[in-house]
């Protein structure tokens, strides 16, 4: 591939594709599977960290989007167990590119679009919230523990934790959001 065709958006693909195949994502990994020499993909992203704040934006950008069309037409209660399972499920079915969001420190990456897609999910999630609790310092820690929640079900879930007969993951999901909601 030549520099004419390479692109940061081909660079993205291709690092997902390498996540996916839970390939190390390096610059000569890329290299190899965009068909092209390390020093080119340089052109674009200073290192492998850029990359994956690349496919961080990538991943919350389509997240908000899903967010957006699946809780059209609801509010309350419902809406908020739906932004979690829906947020839960987007996230196992893309569990190795999670995983490597996940990695990403937080606090030491100072990139504005990363922050702005990052906080445009929270925001959904803080509208949902405003009907329910109008106290702001309780609406943070409502917002916390729900996150708890959704990271701690992506988490569990992904790794292979919560394959029980007793109870599915899905129901004893819903029924933790039941209780964390029912004091509201």
């Amino acid at each position: 591939m030549t520099s004419r065709t390479l692109s940061k958006e081909k660079i993205i693909v291709t690092a997902i594709d390498l996540i996916n195949d839970q390939e190390n994502l390096t610059f000569t990994n890329l290299s190899k599977r965009l068909g092209t020499r390390s020093q080119a993909i340089y052109n674009y992203y200073p290192d492998v960290l850029a990359v994956k704040v690349a496919v961080a934006i990538a991943f919350y950008q389509d997240l908000a989007t899903r967010l957006q069309v699946d809780l059209l037409g609801l509010s309350g209660k419902q809406a908020v167990k739906a932004f979690c399972n829906v947020s839960v499920q987007y996230a196992l079915s893309k569990y190795p590119v999670t995983q490597q969001i996940l990695s990403i420190p937080s606090g030491k990456i100072n990139d504005e679009e990363l922050d702005k897609n990052s906080l445009m999910v929270h925001g959904i999630m803080l509208k949902l919230l405003d009907p329910i609790e109008s106290d702001e310092k309780k609406q943070l820690v409502l917002a916390r523990m729900l996150r708890n929640l959704i990271d701690g079900e992506i988490i569990h879930v992904g790794n292979g934790r919560f394959n029980n007969k007793l109870i599915s993951h899905r129901d004893s999901f819903d029924q933790m959001l039941n209780i964390v909601l029912e004091n509201y």
